[in-house]
């Protein structure tokens, strides 16, 4: 409505000036008396047409550029007329009061008209111009009445009264009113520098009341800017507008659909023409049967936490209460006995241990396994590993901090500044932090099973090795996904903020997690996306046995087959980088090149186990040396040295070596290949070497920080981290009410908070879910071993 008061003020008053630029001057600078006005003014001093005006001007609508050196002086001399400025006012005073419409006329002085004359200039070209001009709002009403009559026949007469409603508002000036403007997005700084986020201001939209009639609904609508901006904006092809708008709760998302595009298409813009792609409004999420069972499940598993641990400390008050020294009538102990002259001679033995039904009701005990989570023993023989666990995940949050913080940034343009620098490859190169766990599951899976098959001679429980597997893995898993799936999108609002949730294909793909076939089958329909990871460590695992069974029996064709397996690796990934052209880098300054070959990086490459295994391998032949070592080899000093100077060199190259595909200078598709290939075996050799030099006293203040005790019980919650980081993070991204203004301060404060409360809400997964499972598997297979 304030676009079409813009219009109608524009229209009366080049339609006034084309009246004037046929009128003749008189000598003395007046016009002829044939111009006549009765007007009564109203109580605001603004003469109001009440009587008949007459007229008898020629109407004469060419203009010939002979005449065009005279025009301009004489439209001054005109306006300085006050008849001919209360002619003006009058015209448009009659309209305002016909339509109800307030609105300030003071403005239209002769002096204001004249600035705006003067802007035009006095050249032929410009009267030209401000003729077409002139012809072109001569067809506003009936462009009006045409915009009028299409929103009345799009919408419903409920939606196109409650407009109708907020125009009457606003005329009125009532706050309300005004709020539902003040909420709708406008246009916003920063365009140039890729910020096509204007959310308005969410929580005022919906804070509006219109006097019982209705309430503010936010809406968000996409717009394609494509059409209009083409290259003035980086990655405009791909990248829409979403802006903000406040409408009537009455209003459905298809009628502001209806309503914005026929808005939209007001505009002047020639043949290009805005039109929404899509409107999202917030609703308020209805609990369905998913919620009710994620809350049934939250209260279940609470109960028996409040449970468990009731019996656990009342179970060893009882205990400790049974071992005190307890009187007798004659003034005597029961400990008397075992004492002789003042000595010990023998002490009651210890309490029995609880049997099975009392381990069982203390498996979801938080007491119990709250002190087993934050002990600070068990580092052992392998304590650098935890200290590799934690920084890993650490570089997995960091790395997921800025890659996700993209979509709510202000200034995309951040991204070229922020990898131009060197520095910042080693978050560019982030990805290799996964390669990292691989590493390690592979080392930890050899060593283990190696003593396993020497303890047993050579035997092994098949079953056991799967079922523990999946055991360790599974249950935590399922649960926080299922209650990812049925209770985040019950926990924020905002303007970004996901009705659905954030797992929009967990309803029909779920159970290829649970199979751990997610990164290979409907991968791109993927449940609970970062659990790619967790796929393919289990299809590591299930395979691993080929590789791991003739190591233990034939030393040499083990090393042999592990050394096949790994070339078939670099062979495959080779030709899957090659054949699809892949780049090195997911992140360059070349924003074009870098959303081009996304898709395929991440879904034919990235995730796939043909081309992710090598770091796994690298761990199997290091966990399979370390048995055979016992964790004992010294290595003389300078030799030492060497090798550490040598891991050093090849991790920096592996990881700060993209440094000039990062900023646009490519590589050859060949090298990216080779790179492709090689290079996230290369970073699990390096991996390994920092732990086998730690474990076997090589490898002095390195692995006196990875084993410092803190890391212990912080490796052990690397794994919850790891299900909970993204969750927590996108709560945070998503109930933005402004996008951010990215700077590295400002990502090193998000990775910091990130960081911090997934520490914190992974410790809540663990206690509930993690270890209580554990401590099951450990009862129910373990109750016959001592």
């Amino acid at each position: 409505m304030d676009l079409q008061l813009r219009m109608l003020f524009v229209y009366f008053i080049l339609n006034a000036v084309g009246h004037v630029i046929s009128i003749p001057a008189t000598s003395d600078g007046t016009f002829p008396p044939s111009v006549t006005t009765n007007s009564v003014p109203d109580n605001t001093g603004v003469p109001l047409l009440t009587d008949t005006v007459t007229t008898n001007l020629p109407v004469e609508r060419n203009i010939t550029t002979s005449a065009a050196t005279n025009v301009f002086e004489n439209i001054q001399t005109f306006l300085q007329n006050s008849q001919v400025s209360n002619l003006i006012q009058k015209q448009i005073g009659d309209f305002i009061r016909s339509n109800n419409v307030s609105f300030p006329i003071s403005i239209l002085t002769p002096e204001n008209l004249q600035k705006v004359l003067q802007l035009l200039g006095s050249s032929s070209s410009n009267l030209q111009v401000l003729s077409q001009y002139a012809e072109q709002l001569t067809n506003i009403p009936n462009e009006l009445q045409n915009f009028t009559d299409g929103l009345e026949q799009g919408i419903s007469p409920q939606c196109y009264g409650h407009l109708q409603t907020i125009v009457s508002g606003l005329m009125a000036r009532k706050q309300w009113a005004m709020k539902m403007i003040d909420a709708t997005a406008k246009l916003s700084s920063g365009l140039m520098d890729g910020n096509l986020f204007w959310p308005g201001s969410y929580d005022e939209c919906l804070s509006v009341n219109a006097a019982g009639k209705f309430d503010g609904r936010y809406c968000t609508a996409t717009i394609p800017f494509a059409p209009v901006l083409g290259d003035l904006i980086p990655m405009a092809q791909a990248v829409n507008l979403n802006m903000g708008v406040c409408m009537p709760d009455s209003c459905t998302a298809q009628e502001i659909n209806t309503v914005l595009n026929t808005t939209l298409g007001l505009l002047p813009l020639g043949e290009n023409k805005l039109q929404t792609s899509a409107t999202a409004c917030s609703e308020r999420a209805e609990y369905d049967d998913l919620a009710i069972g994620g809350f049934t499940v939250c209260g279940v598993f609470g109960v028996l936490m409040l449970l468990s641990t009731l019996f656990d400390v009342l179970y060893n008050h009882h205990q400790r209460k049974s071992t005190k020294t307890v009187p007798h009538e004659n003034g005597t102990s029961p400990e008397s006995k075992y004492q002789v002259n003042g000595d010990v001679a023998e002490k009651p033995k210890a309490t029995t241990q609880p049997g099975i039904m009392a381990k069982l009701a203390m498996t979801f005990s938080v007491y119990t396994n709250g002190k087993k989570l934050l002990s600070t023993k068990g580092g052992g023989a392998l304590g650098a590993i935890n200290g590799i666990r934690f920084l890993s995940i650490s570089w997995v949050v960091l790395g997921h901090s800025f890659s996700f913080g993209l979509n709510s940034m202000q200034n995309p343009t951040f991204v070229s500044e922020f990898v131009s620098n060197w520095t910042s490859m080693a978050m560019v190169n982030g990805l290799l932090s996964v390669d990292s766990f691989f590493t390690l599951s592979g080392l930890l899976v050899a060593y283990l099973f190696m003593k396993e098959m020497k303890r047993e001679k050579g035997r092994i429980n098949w079953f056991m090795f799967y079922f523990h597997r999946f055991w360790r893995l599974t249950p935590v898993y399922m649960l926080v996904l299922f209650l990812d799936m049925s209770l985040f999108r019950y926990l924020g609002d905002g303007p970004s903020w996901a009705k659905d949730g954030i797992e929009p294909f967990c309803k029909e793909n779920w159970w290829t997690n649970l199979l751990y076939i997610n990164n290979i089958y409907k991968g791109r329909q993927m449940c609970f996306g970062w659990a790619w990871y967790l796929a393919n460590d289990m299809q590591f695992y299930v395979v691993s046995p080929l590789l791991l069974v003739p190591l233990f029996f034939f030393k040499k064709i083990g090393l042999f087959v592990n050394f096949l397996a790994l070339l078939g690796i670099f062979i495959a990934t080779w030709i899957v980088s090659n054949h699809y052209e892949l780049n090195v880098v997911v992140m360059s300054t070349d924003a074009t090149n870098m959303m081009a070959d996304m898709d395929t990086y991440l879904y034919d490459y990235y995730m796939v186990p043909w081309c992710r295994m090598g770091p796994y391998i690298v761990g199997i032949v290091t966990g399979y040396i370390l048995y055979r070592t016992k964790g004992q080899y010294k290595i003389r000093r300078g030799i030492n040295l060497l090798i550490w100077l040598a891991v050093a060199v090849a991790a920096c190259l592996v990881v700060y070596g993209i440094n000039g595909p990062a900023n646009g200078h490519s590589w050859s598709n060949g090298v990216n290949a080779l790179y492709n290939a090689v290079h996230r075996s290369v970073w699990g050799m390096c991996v390994c070497w920092v732990i086998f030099a730690c474990v076997t006293g090589n490898g002095g203040v390195v692995n006196d920080f990875l084993s410092w005790k803190l890391f212990v019980p912080l490796g052990r919650l690397s794994y919850c981290i790891y299900l909970t980081h993204i969750l927590v993070l996108q709560y945070y991204l998503l109930t933005l009410r402004l996008p951010i203004y990215a700077t590295t301060l400002r990502f090193i404060f998000i990775f910091l908070g990130t960081l911090m409360l997934s520490i914190l809400v992974s410790i809540v997964a663990s206690l509930a879910f993690e270890a209580p499972m554990m401590a099951l598997e450990k009862v129910i297979f373990r109750r016959g071993k001592k």
